[in-house]
C-alpha cells in the first residue's frame, strides 16, 4: 500500500447501523483496498479494490466480518477490527486512532523530499556528499531516529506475538498496515484485519505485499502462518532501521558485475526473472549474510542501528530461516531484543539523531560530546535515562520476566536529583526494590 494525499468528496456514506461518515483524505492504497480517513478522527473507512483498482461491489463483507468476530482475540488487541458494514457503498468502518500514520511514513516518499530539497541542510550533514542520502537522513532524524523506530517496532512485535500465541495469522505485514502515533512511547495498531485467520495446513490463497512476503509464499510453495508473520516484520524492520531491503543488494543493482549477471545463463522456469522479484523470493543471499558477500548491500551502518543480539535475529530469519522457516525467531525474540535496544539508546540533543550509548562517547553523526546520563539496573534490565529527565517512568519490564501483554506498563516512577545523585520514588509509592541501582554518569555537580 501507498500513502497519498487529496481531498475526497464529501458526500456522507451511511453504514449498516444508520450512521453517517464522511470521507476526507486518502490514507493508503494497496491491492486488496484504500483506506480513508473520515471527519471523525477516531474512525477510518476500508473499501476493497478489485484488479482495476475500482470499488469491488462483488466482496461478501458480511460473512467475512462474523468470521473474524468469532476468532479468538486477546483483550485490549492492538488490532483495527470492523465496526460496521457500509450500505450505500463496499467497505466497512474501522477504528483508528488520530494522529496515527502508517510505518510507511518513515520512509523518505517523492512530496516530502521535494519539500526538504527547499531546506538549508544542517551542519552535521553538510559533509555528505550524496544530496539524496543527506535528505534521508535529515527525514530519519524528524521521524525521531533509530530510537522512535526501535519502541514502534517493539510495540508491532508484541501485537504479532500476541496473535500468534491465539493460535492465529495476522497475514499481511506491510508498513501500511502497522500504524504509530506521535512521540516515542505511543501505541501501535494494525489496521487491516482482512487476513486475520487461523493457520491452515498445506497451500492456500494467500494476500500479501510484494518485498515483505517470506520465500515459500513468492514461491507459492506454502500458505501465511505465523513463521511468515515473522519473516514478514523482520524485513520490515530491517528495512525500517537500515533504510535499504534485506535482500536488495549487489546482485540486484549491479548485476554486471556478478557471474549471474545479464549475460548468464538463463533461469529456470521456475525462478522469477525479475532480479527484484528473485530477491524478494529468496534466491539471493541476506545483504549481511556471514558466509556469502556477493550480495552486500548499502544502508545505514548497522552497529549504529541495531544492537548485537538484534543483528543475531537478522541472521538467523534471514540467513538459516530464508531456507528453513523453522529457524525464524518468533516474535517475542523480536519484541524483547527491540525493547532492549530502545532502553539503551539515547537522542543526541544537537542533531536528534539516536544511537547506542554503550561504546559512543560522542555521537557518531555530528561527534557532539556523549550526554550525562543516568543507569537505572535491575539483574535482567538496564534502561539509559537522558540528562534533565526529573521524572522517569520505570516499566514492568525491568523488574519481572518479559512479557508482550505488560513490558511497557509503568511500575515505578523514580525523581532524580542531579546535584545530590540520588534517585528516589515519587512521593507517595512504594520504596523501590532492594536490586534497583541507578548510576550517575558525567553529571555534573
Amino acid at each position: 500500500m501507498r500513502e497519498t494525499t487529496g481531498q475526497q468528496p464529501t458526500k456522507p456514506i451511511t453504514d449498516q447501523y444508520g450512521n453517517l461518515h464522511h470521507k476526507t483524505d486518502e490514507l493508503a492504497r494497496g491491492g486488496q483496498g484504500v483506506v480513508f480517513r473520515t471527519k471523525d478522527t477516531d474512525l477510518a473507512i476500508k473499501q476493497p479494490l478489485d484488479e482495476y483498482e475500482q470499488l469491488d461491489h462483488d466482496v461478501n463483507l458480511q460473512d467475512r466480518f462474523r468470521e473474524i468476530r468469532r476468532l479468538p482475540l486477546p483483550a485490549d488487541i492492538k488490532v483495527s477490527l470492523p465496526l460496521a458494514i457500509l450500505d450505500d457503498e463496499p467497505g466497512y468502518v474501522m477504528r483508528l486512532l488520530s494522529g496515527m500514520k502508517p510505518f510507511a511514513s518513515f520512509d523518505l516518499d517523492g512530496k516530502t523530499k521535494l519539500e526538504l530539497k527547499t531546506e538549508k541542510l544542517p551542519k552535521w550533514l553538510e559533509a555528505v556528499s550524496d544530496h539524496d542520502t543527506a535528505l534521508r537522513l535529515l527525514h530519519y532524524s524528524r521521524t525521531g531516529s533509530t530510537r522512535r523506530r526501535l519502541y514502534a517496532l517493539s510495540k508491532c512485535a508484541s501485537v504479532l506475538a500476541r496473535l500468534h500465541s491465539a493460535g492465529l495469522v495476522y497475514g499481511d505485514i506491510s508498513p501500511n498496515n502497522a500504524f504509530v502515533g506521535d512521540g516515542y512511547r505511543s501505541d501501535v495498531w494494525l489496521i487491516d484485519a482482512d487476513n486475520l485467520r487461523f493457520e491452515l495446513q498445506g497451500h492456500g490463497a494467500t494476500v500479501y505485499t510484494p518485498g515483505y512476503a517470506a520465500p515459500e509464499i513468492m514461491r507459492g510453495t506454502d500458505s501465511s502462518r505465523p513463521r511468515t508473520d515473522c519473516w514478514a516484520f523482520a524485513v520490515m524492520a530491517f528495512n525500517t532501521l537500515a533504510l535499504c531491503h534485506p535482500f536488495i543488494g549487489k546482485k540486484v543493482l549491479q548485476p554486471e558485475d556478478d557471474d549471474g549477471g545479464w549475460d548468464a545463463e538463463p533461469s529456470p522456469e521456475c525462478v522469477p526473472a525479475d532480479l527484484d522479484d528473485r530477491a524478494y523470493a529468496g534466491y539471493f543471499p541476506f545483504v549481511d549474510d556471514e558466509d556469502d558477500d556477493s550480495n552486500r548491500g548499502g544502508g545505514l551502518p548497522r552497529d549504529m542501528v541495531m544492537t548485537e543480539g538484534l543483528r543475531r535475529l537478522f541472521q538467523e530469519t534471514f540467513g538459516a530461516g530464508r531456507e528453513e522457516p523453522h529457524r525464524r525467531p518468533t516474535m517475542g525474540f523480536w519484541a524483547l531484543e527491540l525493547a532492549k535496544a530502545f532502553d539503551r539508546s539515547l537522542e543526541c540533543p544537537e542533531c536528534k539523531m539516536s544511537y547506542f550509548a554503550d561504546g559512543n562517547k560522542s555521537c557518531p553523526y555530528c561527534d557532539n560530546p556523549r550526554p550525562a546520563l543516568v543507569r537505572a539496573i535491575t539483574p535482567g534490565w538496564e534502561i539509559l535515562i537522558p540528562n534533565g529527565v526529573d521524572n522517569f517512568p520505570l516499566p514492568h519490564r525491568m523488574f519481572y520476566p518479559f512479557s508482550v501483554e505488560k513490558h511497557d506498563d509503568t511500575e515505578h516512577k523514580v525523581v532524580l536529583d542531579y546535584v545530590a545523585l540520588k534517585a528516589s520514588p515519587v512521593r507517595g509509592e512504594e520504596p523501590f526494590p532492594e536490586n534497583l541501582r541507578f548510576l550517575f554518569e558525567g553529571a555534573r555537580t
